[in-house]
């Protein structure tokens, strides 16, 4: 790979660090309110949608702290020229477009999580 092309990897890695990094903030802010919201709303139905969303906030902060963690290594591995400093066998960090990839299921999977908190949050 040349020295242009890792360069411009690592610039990506570094947005979608600082992207993901975001998320983790939003997604910590979203918890609170829910927890205020879990205090107004005790009927079943909202109890239920609380459930729903605490188990939603985990898996996507789990998400979001693996992806982290992978971008980090990959930003490694380019910058020790190809040397892979912990490769994990169920998620690839050597694959440029298989992160690509990821962040972009990350993305989609972020903003519907987003989108639907809002709506519940809307009505309270």
């Amino acid at each position: 790979m040349e020295v242009s092309a890792q360069t411009s990897d690592l610039e990506q890695i570094s947005n979608w660090k600082d992207e993901v990094n975001n998320a983790r903030e939003v997604l910590q802010s979203m918890r609170s309110q829910l927890e205020q919201l879990s205090l107004r709303k005790t009927d079943e139905d909202s109890l239920a949608q609380i459930e729903h969303f605490q188990n939603q906030f985990i898996c996507q902060s789990e998400k979001a702290d693996e992806l982290r963690h992978d971008l980090k290594q990959s930003a490694k591995k380019i910058s020790n020229n190809g040397t892979p400093p912990i490769l994990h066998d169920d998620r690839p960090v050597d694959d440029f477009d298989v992160l690509e990839d990821r962040m972009h299921t990350f993305r989609k999977l972020y903003s519907e999580l987003k989108d639907e908190f809002k709506a519940f949050s809307a009505f309270s």
